[in-house]
């Protein structure tokens, strides 16, 4: 059968001739070259499109980030209740347009997760300072916060002009930005090169909060643990711990941390997937407080209820029931999902859990309870005014679709019972908190519908 195969081959060859032949195999040979090259090219545009997204929000991050530290140098030495109001305005404004720049910059969860974090605590703290300015306090009485602010502001800024004058003499690129805590970097010269863009996560590490980490999250970090009973264990117990509620495959003992909560830190891999996750458990109770890993999700094969459940059943596995979904945003086939705790079907804002999802298959990426372990415990829930009461305080305008009760957190580091009211008016929907206790108007925010979800301003 071959020497056939072969006798064709051959009578093939005799009758198209060596010259027709070596035309044949040239013109295939040249379209394979060309279609390489149009591909080639392709990629390079594609890559040049991207990496000038980057530069334009690296761009942007420094100059916002510049803009925060100037605006806070002014808040030191004003005087003026009016101005002090412009310049909180500006410094709320240009510190989540700084954190919005840094969400798509290619750094690691690991390596900015504490400066969005820092960039968001300080938008925060200019808009309780306004309210509290509005309601007759004086700046002078905020001085020690305002100059732990402009500290830590003040190296942030000196760092990501170190960063972006190393993009622009090429000393990095955005290639190595996205290799951050990847293995490959192993290289003393390459950790040298880079040691820049690690300065940003380790300036920050220590940092707590300065009064709570956005709208329901991550706030009163000052107060007491609540959820913790002070029964401490060692970091065997904790990791023999781990491996029985997460089924872990590969686990390291790395470090401890020390703060107002202690901390053993591991690296481990769960079964079923090989991403390296970095875990932060209490060493008070053993309670996880936080997951970090990264890995890109390529495609989306789930929708967000599934993405859901994903992560109800990854708290239940933590012993962690009391729990509904709040909001959601999605982005990169990611879905972060905020869990706030239940009781007597009462949502406590203040109990909050902030889960990421990977849409392609379901994997838990990133885990954040310390909300939920400052904050958890029983209440006394019993308001003295009745929901028809605070309804009377609404804007007689606006169009009620849903009402309930719940406890949410204020700015002064405390909480209340109060009644959400959602509705609208022109087009716009709105959350209105009352307090079910004095009938005050605690909170206000607008509703914006995005690609990615709901998001609250």
């Amino acid at each position: 059968m071959f020497e056939k195969f072969e006798k064709k081959i051959i009578d093939f060859k005799r009758k198209l001739g060596q010259k027709k032949l070596g035309i044949l195999f040239f013109s295939i040979f040249s379209l394979i070259i060309l279609g390489t090259m149009v591909l080639l090219k392709q990629f390079k545009i594609e890559k040049q499109l991207v990496q000038d997204g980057y530069n334009r929000s690296m761009y942007d991050f420094v100059a916002n980030v510049n803009n925060v530290e100037n605006e806070i140098a002014k808040l030191k030495i004003t005087s003026n209740d009016t101005y002090t109001l412009t310049t909180l305005a500006s410094i709320f404004a240009k510190a989540n347009s700084a954190k919005s720049n840094l969400d798509i910059l290619p750094f690691s969860a690991n390596s900015i997760s504490n400066v969005s974090k820092f960039l968001t605590q300080v938008s925060d703290f200019s808009y309780s300072l306004m309210r509290n300015i509005i309601n007759g306090e004086n700046i002078s009485d905020y001085k020690e916060e305002i100059d732990t602010i402009y500290a830590k502001i003040y190296d942030l800024s000196n760092v990501t002009e170190e960063i972006y004058n190393d993009l622009n003499n090429k000393n990095i690129k955005w290639d190595e930005l996205e290799e951050i805590g990847d293995e490959k970097i192993k290289t003393s010269q390459a950790e040298e090169e880079l040691s820049s863009v690690n300065k940003i996560g380790k300036t920050f590490t220590e940092y707590e909060g300065l009064i709570y980490d956005g709208a329901f999250s991550d706030h009163i970090l000052q107060m007491e643990p609540s959820f913790l009973t002070g029964n401490i264990l060692s970091s065997q117990e904790v990791e023999n711990n781990l491996k029985e509620k997460l089924n872990i495959t590969e686990i390291t003992f790395k470090e401890e941390q020390d703060g107002k909560i202690p901390l053993y830190i591991y690296e481990a891999k769960l079964e079923g997937n090989d991403t390296l996750k970095t875990i932060y458990v209490t060493k008070d109770d053993g309670r996880i407080y936080q997951i970090v890993s990264d890995r890109k999700a390529e495609e989306e094969n789930i929708d967000i209820e599934q993405a859901k459940q994903y992560a109800q059943d990854f708290m239940n596995r933590l012993g962690i029931y009391d729990i509904t979904p709040t909001y959601y945003l999605k982005g990169e086939n990611m879905v972060t999902i905020s869990f706030a705790a239940l009781q007597e079907n009462v949502i406590i804002y203040s109990d909050l859990i902030k889960v990421k999802v990977a849409l392609d298959t379901g994997e838990i990426m990133t885990f954040e309870a310390n909300g939920y372990i400052y904050n958890h415990k029983e209440r006394n829930i019993s308001p003295s005014k009745s929901i028809e009461e605070a309804r009377e305080k609404l804007y007689q305008d606006l169009n009620i679709e849903t009402q309930r009760l719940c406890i949410i957190p204020t700015d002064s580091k405390d909480e209340v019972l109060a009644y959400e009211f959602k509705g609208n008016i022109d087009d716009k929907e709105f959350l209105v908190y009352i307090n079910a206790d004095t009938l005050q108007e605690e909170k206000i925010y607008i509703l914006l519908d995005t690609p990615g979800g709901t998001m609250a301003i």
